[in-house]
């Protein structure tokens, strides 16, 4: 540890797109794709009873410009550049709530964990717009169908009384995604998702409601982030604000975001820590596993000083606890 500071799977073809929308004068410079998804559950493969099942993305692009994000990759398939074009062009799945729906009513899901806003954030500024998340949290709800939300957004409090809702008939976990204390590091890299004090603000809330909050301690940026100290002041601050559990995630750049990342280092970085990461990144896709294992030792053993048990040993032991009668739904 320094002691210095894929392809997805597409779930609508092309020619569904509707024509392209003006730009919203709410929305300088994003154009809005509104789509009908045909099927909105995506599988993980392997899944194991109880366990995290599928995934669930109302919104493909995301405004909230992360330099590091691999979801960009995404933006080829769909015709775009994966670098500015990825927060610019936002595809939104309008019919996100009336799919889930159809496809809960199956019983498709089993015992299995839904993740929501996997791959881009499910409340981005988009989502203030169109407001598709209480619909699917409802649908999730009614249907006591266990999920996590991952997010960096403040946004996510509007529907503090969904989640308080959902948390008293399954299981929830809202995944709050925060790397650094570091504004310097938030402004760098995730211009426009909110601040890490939002963001700690934001799972005080949540557990004032009685929702359950981890920390996605994500992504660690060698040698911007990855200071002791620094990782154990993020920590403290983690269960401070009364996170349950972490998950820490060292940086890793697909393909479609390298090329992106290393741009805006450059553009924006001090020359020396932008050539250590390029040093770093230019040929790989991620640190080696010795650097990764360092790092994540160290976030764990700090955590299991305040007791925060890690994310995996945390939702096996809420699924293994957890007989809630999810026999069926609340409401049809």
């Amino acid at each position: 540890m320094s002691e210095t500071t894929a392809h997805q799977e597409g779930l609508f073809a092309a020619a569904e797109v509707t024509p392209v929308p003006p730009a919203s004068p709410d929305f300088q410079d994003i154009t809005f794709h509104e789509i009908q998804a045909r099927t909105l559950l995506n599988r993980l493969p392997g899944a194991e009873p109880g366990g995290m099942g599928w995934t669930l993305n109302p919104y493909r692009g995301c405004t909230h410009a992360c330099t590091y994000c691999f979801a960009r990759d995404g933006h080829h398939h769909l015709g775009h550049n994966t670098g500015a074009d990825f927060q610019a062009h936002l595809y939104v799945k309008t019919n996100a709530a009336a799919v889930l729906r159809r496809e809960l009513r199956t019983g498709r899901t089993g015992d299995r964990w839904v993740m929501v806003g996997t791959s881009t954030d499910c409340y981005q500024r988009a989502e203030g717009r169109y407001q598709l998340m209480p619909g699917i949290i409802q649908a999730l709800t009614d249907y006591r169908v266990p999920f996590t939300t991952t997010t960096k957004s403040a946004l996510l409090r509007r529907d503090i009384p969904l989640y308080a809702e959902a948390a008293r008939v399954t299981d929830v976990l809202v995944m709050t995604s925060l790397g650094s204390l570091d504004d310097r590091v938030w402004h760098a890299f995730e211009p426009d998702a909110a601040p890490p004090r939002a963001r700690l603000d934001t799972i005080a809330a949540l557990r004032a409601a009685g929702v359950p909050v981890g920390v996605l301690i994500a992504p660690v940026i060698p040698h911007a982030a990855d200071h002791p100290d620094a990782l154990n002041a993020l920590v403290d601050a983690c269960a401070d604000a009364g996170a349950v559990t972490v998950f820490p995630d060292v940086m890793r750049l697909s393909p479609g975001a390298r090329d992106w990342f290393l741009t805006q280092s450059a553009r924006t970085l001090p020359p020396h820590l932008h050539q250590l990461l390029a040093a770093d990144y230019t040929c790989r896709r991620a640190m080696p596993s010795r650097y990764i294992e360092e790092v994540t030792a160290h976030i764990h053993a700090r955590a299991a000083h305040h007791g925060l048990p890690r994310w995996e040993d945390y939702v096996r032991h809420v699924s293994n606890r957890s007989n809630r009668g999810r026999t069926g739904p609340l409401r049809m």
